[in-house]
């Protein structure tokens, strides 16, 4: 198991290099760094945006509004999905709610976004409604997926639903919440930091790469996006090991 890792860590590492090596070899060929700068320049600038509080300030309250949306998200998408996976009623009123949101351009809500909220609310609220649909489904299936026998058997010896919700489905739908988790934590910085862009916070990650695209500062816009991808690379290699711990533990159905 752990010569696989090791292995994956070293394709890994080979995929990122050559990612790299393209991307000096094309910076090279456009001769323009106000185009595409090399990736010395955007290292560089990244490192010098390490040394000032802003830089700071506007990865934090980045990171504060991913993680609000992404709570908010599985709160509601399982209180929603909970009742729908369990009321066919609730499910065929809740179902086209969901396609609509999931239809629904992401530049579209966040437009739609910023003339409801305040710009610090707007990439909360964003990141909030396109985890949402996910979330909410797959709690739905996870639902849907518990074993007709064990409600059967409930049903005989008249076991209340309060506890056949909290020992039969809430159990069921983990690995599906699970998996959501892992489907919308990508999903979360793209649309907080898309939604950053347009709705400018004072302090933000998307603000940053906003001004440095006005100013033409074509190295600093990398750099920025390099902080995204850290973001998103990050959050998903924690929640990966969170996973792995609680599966060990027992918490998580394999």
């Amino acid at each position: 198991m752990r010569g696989s890792t090791s292995k994956n860590s070293v394709i890994g590492l080979i995929s990122v290099f050559g990612i790299l090596v393209i991307w000096k070899v094309l910076a090279g060929v456009v001769g323009a760094d106000i185009i595409l700068p090399p990736p010395e320049a955007a290292a560089g600038k990244l490192l010098s945006l390490f040394s000032t509080p802003s830089f700071w300030s506007a990865v934090g309250y980045t990171v504060i509004r991913g993680i609000a949306g992404f709570l908010l998200s599985f709160l509601f998408g399982t209180i929603i999905g909970i009742a729908a996976g369990m009321s066919s009623f609730f499910r065929a009123l809740v179902r086209p709610v969901l396609q609509i949101i999931r239809s629904t351009p992401v530049m579209a809500v966040i437009l739609i976004a910023v003339m409801w909220f305040t710009s610090d609310a707007v990439p909360i609220f964003v990141a909030f409604l396109m985890s949402f649909p996910i979330v909410c489904q797959n709690v739905i299936e996870g639902i849907g997926g518990v074993d007709s026998r064990l409600l059967e058997m409930a049903s005989v010896y008249r076991i209340s639903s309060r506890d056949v919700l909290i020992h039969v489905s809430i159990p069921a739908i983990v690995p599906y919440l699970t998996a959501a988790a892992t489907a919308t934590l990508g999903l979360t910085w793209k649309v907080v930091i898309a939604a950053e862009v347009l709705s400018l916070p004072l302090h933000a990650v998307g603000t940053g790469m906003q001004f440095a695209q006005i100013n033409l500062e074509a190295a600093e816009v990398f750099a920025w996006t390099i902080v995204a991808v850290l973001l998103s690379f990050l959050s998903e290699r924690l929640m990966n090991i969170l996973v792995g711990k609680l599966k060990h533990r027992g918490g998580i159905p394999s």
